[in-house]
């Protein structure tokens, strides 16, 4: 399914429709994760039956009044991240997967790859790794759970191949165990100093009808979701060190730090200083925290993978300095637009994003350089690391990726700090409140997120 077409969403249906029957009360989800917050998002509001969630940190239970709340059908959820799942330790001679082992012990009925495409590669560990637990799951049951559900916007962006680790996990019956014997029966190559190049497929007939039964597939025109905009936070945890500050200045309107003294002359201007705390850059561009521009980093991996390009919108000149550094280190060819663009090299800028044939691209700009009188939907995703405060600005800059010429769904990701300011503008913005009023009304409530 193309990206943004509601994978999540399509993967909880099943888990319900499998409980329904009474075969899934225990369901693992792989996912990157920067994604592991937006899971359970989407449980809480898309999942009908109590679920209770558990990552290798915490567990929380569902209990909302308009869930169904038949026992027999309370699913387990536990999320795990690609990342840590996967990673392998030798304190002694072999090497241990305890994480790995966590999850074999605790027995799923069902296995959900969340961007299965990053298990294209047959011989990583992550793909070895998710194929040998299946396997080995597998083997201890009499029914042949659990069942795997592949999600992917980009299954195979270099060609039919890249299928190969991805089906081995979910059924290796299907194209086999060993990417030598997938090539021979699929993959020409060339010969001497080209034998490594895939020249072309061969038995293609063959192995479409493989892939087609045991696939679904969506376009964004087959959905009428084009141009549609979907929302999702990426919530981050400030340092313990930050929170104190934040608190401080929140309660006494000024706050001594590392690199000098944030104050405020009322609760407008203490609105923008808390912002700044939660950007992670002082006025004169210092950096007191990246819980941001980490988050922004995990990210911005997860769309070059799937080849996607995209708009971050920044408030403050160091964030935009920051981000363009982050895409530009996760392989994004990267534009600026910001204050410092000057006006002749602004059409430029514009014109290299959107027709440039270099791939996958990003455009870094400041929420009032970027929202009027441009296009940007060469993007369908558009990441905002401070929010504005205008509304106007805000919605221009959604738009400037919308319009006629926009064929794909667009998602709107916010990364929002836990605890703080960021979570109450974000909601302003999208009620089109005036933020003033609201702050004013309540600004304990306001401050505090």
């Amino acid at each position: 399914m193309e990206p943004r077409l509601g994978k999540t969403k399509i993967a909880l249906d099943y888990v319900g429709i499998l409980a329904l029957k009474g075969e899934v009360k225990r369901v693992v989800v792989f996912a990157p994760s920067i994604a592991l917050d937006v899971w359970e998002q989407q449980i809480d509001k898309h999942f009908p039956y109590w679920a209770s969630v558990e990552t290798f940190d915490e567990e929380w239970t569902s209990l909302a009044k308009d869930k169904l709340t038949f026992q027999d059908f309370m699913v387990q959820f536990f999320l795990a991240g690609r990342e840590e799942t996967f990673r392998a330790t030798r304190p002694h001679v072999n090497l241990e997967r305890p994480k790995q082992q966590i999850i074999e012990n605790w027995r799923p009925d069902a296995v959900i790859i969340d961007e299965s495409h990053q298990y294209k590669r047959p011989g990583g560990r992550g793909a070895q790794d998710a194929w040998r637990l299946v396997r080995r799951l597998r083997k201890r049951t009499a029914t042949g759970r659990p069942y795997v559900l592949l999600l992917t916007g980009t299954p195979n962006p270099k060609g039919w191949r890249d299928l190969f680790a991805q089906f081995r996990i979910m059924d290796d019956s299907l194209l086999g165990t060993n990417a030598a014997g997938f090539d021979e029966d699929y993959v020409v190559r060339g010969t001497g100093r080209r034998q490594w190049v895939i020249l072309r497929y061969q038995n293609l007939t063959k192995l479409e009808r493989i892939v087609r039964r045991n696939s679904i597939s969506c376009t964004a025109k087959q959905a009428g979701l084009a141009g549609q905009l979907f929302w999702q936070i990426l919530p981050v945890t400030l340092p313990q060190k930050v929170m104190d500050l934040y608190d401080e200045l929140a309660e006494e309107y000024i706050v001594e730090t590392e690199h000098g003294v944030l104050d405020a002359a009322n609760q407008g201007v203490l609105r923008l200083r808390l912002l700044q705390l939660t950007s992670g850059f002082l006025t004169d561009g210092s950096q007191i925290h990246d819980a941001k521009t980490v988050a922004l980093r995990a990210y911005a991996e997860s769309l070059r993978d799937q080849g996607e390009d995209v708009v971050v919108s920044c408030r403050f000149t160091a964030e935009v300095d920051a981000a363009r550094d982050v895409l530009a280190g996760a392989g994004f060819h990267v534009q600026i637009l910001d204050g410092r663009t000057r006006r002749g090299d602004r059409r430029h800028v514009i014109h290299s994003f959107q027709s440039s044939r270099r791939s996958p691209q990003a455009l870094v700009m400041q929420h009032q350089a970027g929202s009027l009188s441009i296009e940007l939907t060469r993007a369908a995703e558009v990441v905002f690391v401070t929010l504005p405060d205008d509304w106007v600005a805000f919605w221009q800059v959604l738009n400037r990726l919308r319009g006629p010429n926009q064929k794909r769904p667009v998602r709107v990701s916010a990364i929002i700090a836990r605890r703080t300011v960021d979570r109450r503008v974000l909601l302003g913005l999208r009620r089109k409140e005036d933020w003033h009023g609201d702050l004013m009304r309540d600004p304990h409530r306001f401050l505090r997120g």
